[in-house]
Order: structure tokens, then sequence, then C-alpha cells
């Protein structure tokens, strides 16, 4: 961010702060609101910069994008406050992102997948949002993509938006930005949602492999998007699978009824394939949690023991209930609403807490990050052996295992659907209900009614005052 010097201090009611960037024909300033005391970015237009005819050009363009933004509300898309002009400026008052475009990040090194696919679910859920409502981005690319401090992803910049039944729309004109464009915007056709989705599957393979798919010059990039298939992500980055493959080639597709129908397809299928990415390879049917006991820190770590299946089953599901909502808390701190997928992926093929911890520490972001949570990460494995009985015994969080593994009956289920509706309100009792056919015991039930609060410090709420349901004390 740069200084005001010889720029205005003030656009309509807005006190200037801070120039945030800057264009041909235009201003991006962080600004102030002091009517309702919010910070803000104002984006602004300068009329007689340019010729009368691009002026206007940029004009229709910038009502376009208060237009499309201002008439979509989700917590994936920059909200648009206001639109104003003057003699000599338009302007969009909108949303301030305290973060960084995607763009700083996809700089030749591939991305995590399950933090690549997290925030291509938010993408998804922001184009399904607005397709619904009429409007079709046509400008996805990482530069248009903001990243918050606490990870998540929003999409801006609507200035080329097609809005349905809107007098701004311009068809038949070949607009966006060409390594992420659709084949039918080269063909400058009239687009749908699915074009946004093909500059999706862009960023997509851009984020997996480090390299985007279609590159070279504007002419280049035509003629490869129009003819060429590039080479799946695997084949540039082979520790991806054949699932991945699937489905950003499928969103790639070169005819439109060949990709996927819509963003919410697009979002279940990635899905589908990074939980069999995740599945630990040659395990059983009931995975790792039927043979181990999760074992304690390293301190504790000469106690672990090897116990017969359902009790090593229960002995594992009572030791996540004790640690995982905590741990989602710190881990959420650290990098947002991924931590939720992360750590259930991690989870699922942790022999014990040191090996989870080990397998979550690469995924923080900074040295001086990673250094903070290895030491919540320590201080968490000290309160969790503090639990433990001196002699190895079960911790004070904890159930007993036959408790643990005890079916869960009608009045269980009255119970528990009552703690939870304190936290989801009235569809706890579809939940429940729709929980008690899969869950071999109790503990297990629990485990599944809380995977539907959102919230970590809700949902670790709901587990501490659940276990006084199976004969456990409640923690504190």
């Amino acid at each position: 961010m740069s200084d005001l010097a010889g720029l205005p201090r003030q656009v309509g009611k807005y006190r200037l702060d801070a120039v945030l960037g800057r264009g041909a024909m235009g201003v991006v300033y962080r600004a102030y609101d002091p009517l309702i005391e919010r910070t803000l970015a104002l984006k602004t237009v300068h009329r007689g910069l340019a010729d009368p005819e691009q002026t206007h050009e940029m004009l229709q363009r910038f009502r376009k994008e208060a237009q499309a933004a201002g008439r979509l509300t989700h917590p994936n898309i920059v909200a648009v406050y206001e639109y104003g002009e003057s003699a000599d400026m338009a302007w969009i008052a909108m949303e301030f992102v305290d973060g960084q475009p995607l763009s700083e990040l996809v700089t030749g090194t591939p991305l995590a997948p399950p933090r690549a696919a997290a925030w291509m679910g938010d993408l998804l859920a922001a184009l399904a949002y607005a397709h619904a409502r009429g409007v079709v981005h046509r400008d996805i690319k990482p530069a248009n993509l903001l990243l918050t401090r606490e990870g998540r992803l929003k999409v801006g910049d609507f200035g080329i938006a097609r809005i349905e039944s809107s007098t701004l729309t311009q068809t038949g004109a070949m607009l966006g930005t060409p390594s992420y464009m659709s084949p039918e915007q080269f063909r400058g056709e009239t687009v749908d949602g699915r074009s946004d989705l093909f500059s999706a599957a862009v960023v997509l393979y851009q984020m997996l492999t480090g390299q985007r798919p279609f590159s070279g010059s504007a002419a280049t990039v035509m003629q490869q998007v129009l003819t060429v298939t590039p080479p799946p992500p695997s084949h540039v980055h082979a520790a991806l699978g054949a699932g991945l493959d699937a489905v950003v080639m499928r969103g790639l597709a070169r005819a439109p009824e060949a990709r996927f129908a819509d963003a919410a397809e697009f979002a279940r299928a990635l899905d589908h394939a990074m939980q069999d990415a995740e599945a630990p390879a040659g395990a059983s049917a009931g995975g790792d949690d039927a043979t181990v006991l999760m074992a304690a820190p390293a301190a504790a770590a000469a106690r672990r023991t090897v116990a017969p299946a359902t009790e090593a089953t229960a002995a594992m599901t009572a030791w996540k209930m004790a640690a995982l909502p905590p741990l989602e808390a710190l881990l959420t701190a650290q990098i947002g609403p991924l931590a939720r997928l992360l750590l259930r992926r991690m989870a699922a093929s942790a022999h014990d807490f040191d090996s989870l911890c080990a397998r979550l520490l690469p995924h923080i972001p900074s040295p001086a990050a990673r250094k903070d949570f290895a030491a919540e990460l320590a201080a968490l494995g000290r309160e969790l052996v503090a639990r433990q009985d001196p002699h190895g015994g079960q911790h004070a969080g904890a159930v007993a295992i036959g408790e643990s593994t005890h079916a869960p009956d009608a009045a269980f289920g009255a119970a528990a659907t009552a703690l939870l509706a304190e936290e989801i309100g009235p569809i706890a009792a579809i939940v429940v209900k729709r929980a008690l056919p899969q869950a071999a015991g109790r503990l297990a039930l629990l485990e599944l009614a809380a995977a539907r609060i959102d919230d970590p410090a809700a949902r670790a709420r709901f587990l501490d005052r659940a276990r006084a349901l199976i004969g456990g004390p409640a923690a504190g």
C-alpha cells in the first residue's frame, strides 16, 4: 500500500486512508465509512483519462460490476455496498479483504491437494450461488480470487460478468483473460455457467501442478484451448492420482455439454476424488482404527498397547473425541476453514497423536507460524497425557468402552437430539434419525452428529456435554 500524496483524501462520504492498487483509469483505495464505522475498499474510475469511447466502455463495465456483484450476497463473494458517480469519477464501495490474491501463491509450486480442494470448494460454492441468480463471471482467474487471513477464498472483480436480461450484457464479444478463457469465449459465443467451470478447472489444474494447462501468447493460447488437450495433472505432478485427473480433465472438456452440468456437480466429484486419494493404501474395510489403539503423545508412547478389535475401535473413538476438537480449533486459527477437512483426512490414517501432528505441520504456511503451532501441539499433548491415569488407564474425559460400544437406542437418540438442537436447531432431529442406522455405538452416533456442527468451539462444547450421556464426566 502506498501513501496518498497528490491524491484526494475523500470521495463522497468516504475517507481515503491508503492506496491498494492502481490501474490505467483508476485507483483502488482502502477507505473508511464514518457513518457506520467500517473499513472498506473503494474502487474508482476517473473520467477524462482516455478517449471518450474508451471511457464510456470502462464506465459500462464498472456499472456492470456493481450491478452483478451487488445482487450477490455470499460469504465467498466480495460484497458490494454502494455505487456512486460524480462529475470526474465513478466509484464502487466494496468489502475490504485483508489478505492476498491466489495469484501470489500459484507461482510454479504445486499446492497441497487438500488446500487446493478447500479453496476450490469455496470457488465452486460462489459460482453455484452466482449462476443460480443469473450471473456468469467470465473472468475467473487467480488474480480475481482473494484469500482472507482466515483462509477463506472470495471471488471479486465482476467487471465483465454476464447478467441475464441485462442491457449491459455484451454478446459476441471476446472478453476474459486468455489463459483461463473457455473455448466458447474465444469463439465469441454467448456463454453460460459452464464457461466459468472451465476457467475454474484451469485454476484447479494450476493449483495442483504449479503450471497452467495453456500458456504462451494470446494467439498460442487460443489455438491450444480450441484444439489441444493438455496432459492430465498427474503427468505434470506425479504425486496426484487418477481420480483428480478425471475431475480436472472433465472440467477442461472443450464442449460445454461434456463438462459438469453445474458447480455443485463439480464440487461433489472433487470431494469424492479427494476422499479416494486420502484412503490408506491396502486398508481393510474397518481401516486402521480396528486394530490399533490411538497412542498418547510422545511422553506416554511407552504405554501404547494393542487391543482386541472392538475395544481398539472404541478407544480410538474416545481418544478422538478428546483430542480432535481442540486440535481443530488450533488448526483453524492457522489455516482457516480448510482445517476441518484437512484434519479429518489426516486423522483417518494416523496411528497416534505424534504422527498426526507430524502430518499437519507441513500445511502451516510460514516457518514462524509453524513454530508457534508446534508449541501449541506440544501443550495439547501434555494436557492429554495429564488426563490419563498414571498407570496407563483411561483419561479423565473418556468413557467406559462398554458404554461407548453399546448400541444407541431411541432414548439415547432423543437425548442426543436435544443436545444437538441447542447447537444447530430443529434440523437436529433429522441428523440423529439418519445417523442412528449408521452408528455402531453411542460414541459413533455422537461423532456423526457432531460432524454437522460447523463451528469448532460449538462442536467441542457439544462433544464435551455429550459424554455425560454415556457415563463419562464432562471436561471441566
